[in-house]
């Protein structure tokens, strides 16, 4: 009767253990450090881009750019030619030709969307033109050459192939006036929501020195790696999930590295509205779903 207390009192026991001396076993705490260590040294790759192609990254093409034409007569503000404002993915362009120096006026003007996003738009172009901005649309009741200054500000001008950006916030109209000296001047301008062209820009290398500090300040970095995944540090693992975990994150991070480091460019050098964010830690979170070591683990077979 004794033995028999003594067996039951033994699996009783050893039902609230688990055997983490056998083969090909992992703890929690040692398979996320070993997959860390993966992540950071792949995306490295997408650090090195970033600072390669900081100087020198070229803005992606937009689809040709909607063009609109003058409508004469188009010399006071009331009768300004309406432009649409441009998106994401396509510039506009606006074309009319001053046929008398100093007397002959250009004026375009576009409304910025009431739940735009953008802070800044960009522009170049020929013949000449300065940027005004009206806050309530009341210009266009004005059917003179003058802008009213009380609700009506100069923000810039268009310098020929020099791309310039001026601020604007929902629902501001946002005018052209162009005026030249000279006879028979075209009026060739350019508007983009993102920079037109390739352009350099400086950036902190600092921000860039490692994946884990550029990625920190916005996704927390590796922290988001053990969110993502699930893997309990207490916890231990199949060796072989791990090593597979890990394989696939050779193809997956560098990806994801590269993918976010364009998406940065984007942002700092175009002038995209957000820098949309791709953390390898994150990817390597959802791509690495480990198996949990069982009772006695011995390479991918065990014993519940």
């Amino acid at each position: 009767m004794k033995t028999i207390q003594v067996l039951i009192l033994l699996v009783v026991l050893l039902a609230q253990c688990k055997y983490t001396g056998g083969y090909d076993i992992v703890k929690g705490s040692k398979a996320i450090s070993e997959i860390k260590e993966k992540v950071t040294r792949h995306a490295t790759l997408g650090t090195l881009y970033t600072l390669a192609s900081i100087s020198n990254f070229t803005c992606p093409s937009s689809a040709s750019a909607n063009v609109f034409t003058e409508v004469e007569p188009n010399n006071t503000y009331k009768y300004a030619t309406k432009f649409d404002f441009p998106t994401e993915e396509q510039s506009v362009r606006f074309q009319g030709t001053v046929t008398t120096g100093n007397s002959d006026y250009d004026i375009f003007y576009m409304v910025v969307p009431s739940d735009t996003t953008h802070t800044l738009f960009y522009h170049k172009g020929t013949g000449g033109c300065s940027v005004e901005i009206n806050s309530d649309g009341s210009e266009l009741n004005n059917d003179t050459s003058y802008y009213n200054p009380d609700v009506t500000y100069s923000a810039g001008s268009v310098y020929s192939e020099e791309v310039n950006s001026d601020s604007i916030q929902p629902s501001d109209y946002v005018f052209f006036f162009c005026n030249t000296y000279a006879d028979n001047v075209t009026i060739d301008v350019e508007v983009s929501l993102t920079k037109i062209g390739s352009s350099s820009s400086s950036v902190n290398t600092e921000f860039l020195s490692s994946p884990e500090f550029r990625l920190s300040s916005a996704t927390f970095g590796p922290t988001v790696f053990e969110i993502s995944s699930g893997i309990d540090k207490n916890k231990y693992y199949t060796r072989s999930s791990v090593d597979e975990c890990k394989k696939r994150l050779s193809v997956t991070v560098p990806v994801a590295s590269l993918l976010d480091g364009y998406n940065f460019l984007l942002y700092n050098n175009c002038g995209a509205a957000g820098y949309d964010v791709v953390n390898p830690y994150f990817v390597a979170g959802h791509e690495c779903k480990l198996q949990e070591a069982d009772w006695i683990q011995i390479g991918d077979l065990g014993i519940p």
